[in-house]
């Protein structure tokens, strides 16, 4: 599997959770607004972690996209220790596979994660029950496109693994 098969199936997948989110998203009345407000939320999660994450929406071709995203690799692998020797271990031939494995998911946990992870935090010690609330579902959206992701991964034995390794530390 070349690197922009692998980036092909993760977009596939990251597009596939947008699709399947609107759908609920459309299924449910105008009336219901918190449940309405709470999947729009978790809809603009996953589409924020194609943009974001994958640069989905940017109409480049997806080998300059990966080549961009390759120029800041080596600034978030520095957060990533165990990720960037398995990295650097590898055969130059094997690199750009593992960075398209990876790069989304490693870009959006060292730009938006921590950041967003924190403002919880601030929001629960003032008792922001709102702000808790769409903190909630954003950290819980893209965690499950983590997941997604991270089952892909697994199932296609596409360095499984990476980041519970930098969870544990």
């Amino acid at each position: 599997m070349t690197d922009l098969e692998i980036d092909a199936a993760l977009v596939a997948i990251t597009r596939q959770k947008c699709e399947e989110c609107k759908a609920r998203l459309d299924a449910i009345p105008k009336t219901n607004a918190t449940e309405r407000k709470a999947v729009q939320l978790e809809y603009g999660m996953y589409t924020f972690c194609g943009n974001a994450g994958l640069l989905f929406n940017t109409g480049w071709e997806r080998t300059k996209v990966l080549n961009v995203r390759r120029s800041l690799w080596n600034h978030a692998l520095h957060r990533y220790p165990h990720i960037r020797e398995q990295y650097l271990s590898l055969d130059d031939s094997e690199k750009p596979r593992f960075h398209a494995a990876l790069q989304g998911e490693l870009y959006l946990r060292q730009s938006w994660l921590g950041e967003q992870e924190t403002a919880r935090s601030m929001a629960e010690a003032a008792g922001d029950t709102r702000q808790v609330f769409e903190l909630n579902i954003k950290l819980g959206a893209v965690r499950a496109m983590f997941a997604a992701w991270e089952a892909w991964r697994k199932e296609n034995n596409m360095y499984p693994n990476m980041f519970e390794k930098e969870m544990t530390k």
